[in-house]
């Protein structure tokens, strides 16, 4: 084994305080980073979360409105009824009745069959040209 001589010592002494200022340094930026990534990971979980009951919120919100809208429907026929029984009892069958039956009827009843809404025949979009000759 030989024997290590001053210059030697000095030149591992300065490469370990080199070293360990890297250390340092590398320690110092990434320590930065780690504490805004978590952070930044942090804020991701409590947008989710907020998200998550504000979506929740929504539902609720949307699915109270529908059963109040048929609650009102339902209170809009029964008057709808009940104007066109009164009409009916007091004024009699009346062909100037402001209420008829026949809508109150056909509310209730659902439609026998779909709307058309295409024409019955061709257009005549793709028909032949006929080459005058």
């Amino acid at each position: 084994m030989q024997l290590w001589t001053t210059e030697m010592w000095q030149a591992a002494s300065i490469g370990l305080i080199i070293g360990m200022l890297i250390g340092y340094l590398i320690a110092r930026f990434t320590k930065g980073s780690i504490k805004h990534q978590m952070q930044t990971e942090t804020e991701l979980k409590n947008v989710k979360a907020q998200l998550e009951a504000q979506n929740v919120q929504l539902e609720k919100h949307f699915a109270e409105s529908a059963e109040l809208f048929k609650t009102l429907i339902g209170d809009y026929q029964k008057l709808y009824r009940h104007y066109a029984h009164s009409s009916d009892t007091l004024l009699g069958k009346n062909p100037k009745g402001l209420f008829t039956q026949q809508l109150v009827t056909a509310a209730d009843k659902p439609q026998e069959e779909p709307p058309r809404d295409y024409s019955e025949g061709s257009s005549g979009l793709f028909k032949p040209n006929e080459e005058k000759a």
